[in-house]
Order: structure tokens, then C-alpha cells, then sequence
């Protein structure tokens, strides 16, 4: 700032404002007027030039500082735009991603999801409420109360939304309802929920802003209980009712009759010698069987009678509303009759025959559990007079068929509750003064009937289809404890199993061993089959397959009782056996004369002479 001398009218006048203004009115003004040698008299001109001077100077500092602080303002502003624009460019990206985020979930839910406004117009619309709404296209822009109809049932249908419904939504409330059928608009319905929540309103959040949708899919579940319900009460083989639901439906049947007077009959089918064929043919053929037999049965009996399924070949016929007294009667001959006519599978001719117990109720019988144990005695008399019959139970239980049924009942839970136990035979090699194996035999002592004679309930196991899960316990039984022996004795003890018929012709008996030998260590070297000679003349080529089949597994095999029958040593070479047990009534008649003794002599030598070992 450049200073000018000024004219005297104007010097005075400034002169004249200056002395206007008293130094010592203001004490910040005075120190600095003596800094430059002005007192409180007028100025002379040098130091009016003086002062000129400075308060120029401040002047041009002032104006440099402006210039600063603009230059200062003009850079911070630049760097706080800079930053607005870079926290604008992070904020716009990082809404971008939430907003993909958020529409991948919207997309990938498997729950239907709808966006809409506050008058209920669909805005947006996920895949799932696609596929059970209809497309995108035609939701998007549509009413929701036209696109769903909801009831209690399929047939049901009602408007999705009423008035107050809609109403109550707007202000903010949260509607749902479960357990419904929904119907879209041209669509099947489908068993699902559906809740719709509402937008956060504005500043006073009185009126929604719109709402989600939300509906589930309960299809797959309500499938899921349908089948659980239906497993519940159904035999899952035949598709008939199960004892369970059959023994619910038999007692309202009987309490029925209690009231009208007109009681109902009860027949029970057994199909004889089921588990043989079971054990024989595999249970492929046996389930065919089962199933073929259940259709056999409904094709039969009257439309109004109930049929069920009880367990194994077993059935069950309640006959109800019978005109006459002889219609139980009637439908058991039309039902034996039906069984025995020849079953085919694949080729093979199955043929077999069933034993039918007819139970009547009355008065004196009128609850289900008595009704079925008496048509259950009558079946066991039909077989113990030679099956393939009919007997009608008379109130006269006949002792032995009462104790066969109390036997056949305890023996199975004996089976499930580990009830029997083995004992064992020692077998003692003279020569080297030890035992060197046992022979396992099963043996079952009830709380009830006492120690049973093992001829009783074998027998009654192979009549009631029972043999096989004996042998199998037995024989799992007996291997644990040969295994145990040998680790106590320090060396090999050999076991010898009697294996039944039907165990052997089972068609998982041979992967079964294998898996019991595995289990329990036991080499299979250590463990000798024996069976009778039945068991391998009845069906040579089959015994032949299954035993060539035990010895790749490594067991032993060994011919009991060999001379009960009319097999020779010669007929038997062609089966791969390593031990042959001689009979002894067998043996005790070729001792009886000189020539006898040759003739055993014989035996044993012709018995050498194809590796066997004999045993008397």
C-alpha cells in the first residue's frame, strides 16, 4: 500500500480526527502510539509519517494473511470434496453390494417371498413364489388378493385378505395363518403358511409403506406326516392294515356289536410251511409270495370285510354284518382254496397251502384280544390235523394244542429277550488225554413251563418257522465263546455246530457266517457244520452249490448220523466233506456178526480212502 502526502485542508483534518481521539481512552492504542514516540500531543509530521507507515504495513500484512487463509480454504476445500466424493463413490458401492447381497438372498430362499405396496400391488417377486404362483412377469403389477385364495382344506378356498385384514396391515400390523391350503389363481393348491409383515412406516409409523409375503411350501412335509400315518397303521410289504390298526378297528367292530346284537366272526390264515419256502427261495421270493398271497385274500373275501396283515404268513379276516352264520365258514374254504392254487415267479411254480382258524364272538367274547387268541387256537388245531384245512374254535381247548400255543409264544420272546442259552459237549481225543473240541448245543429253560426237552421246541421252532433265528443266535454264541477258550488256552479248540435245514438253505447263511467268523476271531478252520443226510439228498445240486460255498469261507463240513438213511459213501463223494459221523444203532448192527464187522470195516477204509474222517 503506497502513502500519499496529503493536501493541508486534508492533513489537518486527519489531524483533527486524530486528536479527536484520545490516547488514553484506549490503552492498547496509547502503548502503541509511545512505541512510536507519540504522546498524548499532537503528532508532528514525522511521526504522523511514522504511523502511516505501520498501519500501512499491517494492512499488507492483513492482506497476506487473507491470502493465505483463502489459499488454505480454496486446498482443505478441494481435499474435503475429494474425500466427499471418494466416501460418495464407497458408500454407493458398498449400498451396491448389500443390495446384490440382499437380492441373492431374496433370489436363493426356498420360501416364496413377495414385495408390496400399501395397496397391496405386488412390487417384486422371488424364484420360489414363481414356481408356485406363476412367473414374475404376471406377478409383478397384480393385486395380491387375486392372485391367492386360502382355506382349511384343498376344497376350501377363501379370499386371501378381507377388508379388515388389508386394514390392519396398513397400520402396521403383522398377519399370518398355518396349517391352510393355498390356491393360486389357475394353479392346484398346496399345503403351506403365510404371514405378511408390514414396512416400518414414516417419523409416526401410523401407515405401512407395504409388506413382504411370505409362503412356505409344507408339500414335502405334509407328504412326509401322510406317509408316517399311513406306515403307522399299514403292513409296508402288502399294503394291508397292521396288527396295530387292525386290533383298534376289530374292538369298535365289537362294541358295535354289543349294542346291535350282530356279532362279527374272525378268521385267521397261515399259510403253511411258510418259512421254509422263505428260507428255501430267499425272502425275494418270499415277500412276492406275501404280496401275491394279500391280493389272493382281498379278491375273496366280501368288499365290507376287513383284511390285515398279523406277522410272517400270517393274516386276518374280520368278517362283519353276516346274513347267515356259515359265511365265516364259506370265505375260509374260498380262502384255502385261493392259496392253493399255484403260485409263479420268474418261471418257478410255488406251491403251497394255508390253515385257517375261525373265531365267532358273542357275549362272552366281546374283546379283541380274547377273539384273536381264540381264532389263533383254532389255526393251531387246523395244522396239528394236517393243515391245509379249517377248524372253528369251540370253546374246548384241547390240552395239547393250549400248551403248543403258550410254548410257540414263550419260545418267540425267549428268541427276542435272549431267553435261550448253549450248552456245551466236550469231545476228548483219547490219545493226547485232552479235550480238543465241544459241540454246541441250544437249550432253553422258561419261568413258566420249566426246562423244555430240546426234541420239543426244536420241533416246534421248524413247524413255526422259528429254526433260523435260533441256529443264528446259537451259532454267534458259541463262536464268542470258542474264541474266548482259545485265548485262554493257548492253542486251537475246535467247535462243532449243528446247522438245520432251513439255516442252511437260507440265502444269507453262508455271508452271515462269514460276518459271525470275522466279528469274533474265530478261524474257520476251527469250526465244523454238521448235518444230516437229508439235508443233502433232498437237493443234491443245490446242497452241493451252498456247501462248496461254506468251504471257501475255510469251515469244516461233517455228515451226522450217516446210516439213518439209504445214502451210500459213494453217492456222497461228490459233496466237499471233511468228517463223517457214524450213527450208532448203525454201527452197534455191523458189529453184531463176523461179516457185519467187515462190512464196517469196509466203511471205514472206502471213508479213507476220499480223505473223510470217520467217527463211531
Amino acid at each position: 500500500m503506497r502513502t500519499t502526502q496529503p493536501n493541508n485542508d486534508d492533513y489537518h483534518n486527519q489531524r483533527k480526527v486524530i486528536l479527536s481521539y484520545s490516547p488514553t481512552t484506549n490503552d492498547t492504542l496509547g502503548r502503541q502510539l509511545r512505541r512510536l514516540g507519540i504522546d498524548a500531543e499532537i503528532p508532528n509530521d514525522s511521526q504522523w509519517a511514522s504511523l502511516l507507515q505501520r498501519v500501512t504495513e499491517t494492512y499488507d500484512e492483513h492482506s497476506n494473511d487473507r491470502e493465505h487463509l483463502e489459499r488454505s480454504l480454496e486446498i482443505s476445500s478441494r481435499e474435503m470434496r475429494e474425500l466427499f466424493d471418494e466416501l460418495q463413490r464407497v458408500s454407493e458401492g458398498q449400498l451396491a453390494f448389500e443390495r446384490d447381497r440382499l437380492q441373492a438372498v431374496f433370489d436363493a430362499v426356498d420360501t416364496a417371498l413377495l414385495v408390496v405396496d400399501q395397496h397391496g400391488i405386488v412390487n417384486a417377486a422371488n424364484p420360489e413364489a414363481a414356481r408356485l404362483l406363476g412367473s414374475r412377469a404376471r406377478l409383478v403389477g397384480s393385486s395380491l388378493a387375486t392372485l391367492l385364495n386360502v382355506g382349511a382344506t384343498a376344497d376350501s378356498p377363501r379370499c386371501l385378505l378381507d377388508e379388515n385384514d388389508v386394514a390392519a396391515i396398513l397400520q402396521g400390523h403383522r398377519w399370518q395363518t398355518n396349517g391352510i391350503y393355498l390356491r393360486p389363481h389357475g394353479r392346484s393348491p398346496f399345503p403351506g403358511d403365510c404371514a405378511i409383515v408390514p414396512f416400518e412406516g414414516g417419523p409416526t409409523n401410523d401407515n405401512a409403506k407395504g409388506a413382504v409375503v411370505v409362503i412356505t411350501d409344507n408339500t414335502h412335509r405334509v407328504s412326509e406326516q401322510t406317509r408316517w400315518a399311513w406306515e403307522a397303521t399299514h403292513d409296508s410289504l402288502t399294503g394291508l392294515s397292521n396288527k396295530s390298526a387292525f386290533m383298534g378297528l376289530l374292538q369298535h367292530a365289537l362294541d358295535v356289536a354289543d349294542h346291535n346284537g350282530m356279532w362279527p366272526s374272525l378268521l385267521v390264515l397261515n399259510i403253511d410251511w411258510f418259512k421254509s419256502v422263505n428260507d428255501r427261495l430267499g425272502t425275494r421270493t418270499g415277500d412276492r409270495l406275501l404280496e401275491e398271497a394279500a391280493r389272493r385274500i382281498e379278491q375273496t373275501v366280501r368288499k365290507i370285510d376287513a383284511i390285515a396283515r398279523l406277522d410272517g404268513g400270517e393274516f386276518v379276516v374280520l368278517c362283519e354284518a353276516m346274513e347267515r352264520p356259515d359265511i365265516a365258514v364259506l370265505e375260509a374254504a374260498r380262502l384255502i382254496g385261493a392259496i392253493e392254487a399255484p403260485f409263479h415267479f420268474d418261471g418257478e411254480v410255488v406251491q403251497v397251502t394255508a390253515s385257517v382258524g375261525i373265531a365267532l364272538a358273542n357275549e362272552e367274547c366281546r374283546f379283541a384280544d380274547t377273539l384273536l387268541q381264540n381264532a389263533d387256537l383254532a389255526v393251531y388245531q387246523a395244522k396239528a390235523n394236517g393243515r391245509n384245512r379249517m377248524e372253528t374254535f369251540d370253546g374246548m381247548v384241547r390240552p395239547q394244542t393250549q400248551r403248543r400255543v403258550n410254548m410257540e409264544r414263550a419260545l418267540r420272546e425267549a428268541i427276542d429277550n435272549d431267553g435261550l442259552f448253549v450248552a456245551y459237549q466236550p469231545i476228548f481225543d483219547v490219545e493226547l488225554n485232552r479235550v480238543v473240541a465241544f459241540e454246541a448245543l441250544a437249550r432253553w429253560h422258561d419261568a413258566n413251563l420249566g426246562a423244555v426237552a430240546p426234541d420239543e421246541f426244536i420241533a416246534l421252532a421248524e413247524d413255526a418257522g422259528l429254526i433260523t433265528a435260533i441256529g443264528d443266535r446259537v451259532l454267534e454264541i458259541a463262536c464268542r465263546d470258542a474264541s474266548t477258550w482259545q485265548a485262554a488256552a493257548g492253542r486251537p479248540i475246535d467247535l462243532h455246530f449243528n446247522v438245520s435245514s432251513r439255516q442252511l438253505s437260507a440265502s444269507t447263511f453262508v455271508n452271515f457266517l462269514g460276518r459271525v467268523l470275522k466279528h469274533h476271531h474265530l478261524a474257520p478252520e476251527n469250526l465244523i457244520l454238521e448235518l444230516t443226510e437229508s439235508m443233502f439228498l433232498d437237493n443234491p445240486e443245490r446242497s452241493e452249490n451252498r456247501l462248496n460255498a461254506l468251504r471257501d469261507i475255510g469251515v469244516k463240513i461233517a455228515i451226522d448220523d450217516f446210516g439213518t438213511l439209504y445214502s451210500s459213501l459213494a453217492q456222497l463223494h461228490r459233496f466237499p466233506i471233511d468228517v463223517v459221523k457214524l450213527n450208532r444203532q448203525f454201527v452197534s448192527s455191523l458189529l453184531e456178526t463176523p461179516q457185519s464187522r467187515h462190512t464196517l470195516q469196509a466203511v471205514v477204509e472206502f471213508a479213507a480212502g476220499f480223505d473223510y474222517t470217520v467217527v463211531a
